[in-house]
C-alpha cells in the first residue's frame, strides 16, 4: 500500500513540474489607467497593457467609465469593460461587462458617442505603433 502511494505520490509531481510551464502562467498585473476623455456623462479610461491585437484589424482592449449621477441622490457608477474593437470599420463589441461574459453581443457602431470614439481611436492608434 506505502508503494502505491509513494507511486502515486511521484506521478503527481513530476505531472506538476511538467505541466508548471511559467510561459502559460498569467499572473494579475498593475494596470496602466490613462483618462481619455470627461464629459456630461461621466469619465472614460484606457488600460494601456491591455491592448491585445486579435487579428489585423481587430484588437481587445480593458477600459472603465465611472457615469456622472443625473441627479444629486444618484451614486456615480463605475463598471469596466473589455471590449473587441474592429479598427477598419470603427466598430465594437462588448465581451465582458463588470467581470460577465457577454457571449453574442453584437457588433456596433459608437452612434456619436464621443467617449467611445476616443477609446477605439486611442486603442487602434497604439495598435499600429
Amino acid at each position: 500500500m506505502k508503494i502505491i502511494f509513494k507511486f502515486f505520490s511521484l506521478c503527481f509531481t513530476f505531472l506538476i513540474l511538467i505541466l508548471n510551464n511559467s510561459e502559460l502562467a498569467y499572473a494579475v498585473s498593475n494596470v496602466d489607467w490613462v483618462l481619455l476623455k470627461e464629459n456630461n456623462d461621466g469619465k472614460e479610461w484606457i488600460d494601456m497593457g491591455s491592448i491585445r491585437e486579435i487579428t489585423a484589424e481587430e484588437i481587445t482592449v480593458l477600459t472603465k467609465f465611472l457615469k456622472n449621477p443625473r441627479e444629486s441622490s444618484d451614486k456615480e457608477e463605475l463598471s469596466l469593460y473589455v471590449m473587441r474593437i474592429n479598427c477598419n470599420d470603427k466598430t465594437f463589441k462588448d465581451t465582458s461587462i463588470n467581470g460577465i461574459p457577454q457571449f453574442g453581443s453584437n457588433w456596433q457602431t459608437s452612434n456619436n458617442d464621443e467617449l467611445i470614439d476616443v477609446v477605439i481611436e486611442k486603442g487602434c492608434s497604439e495598435k499600429i505603433n
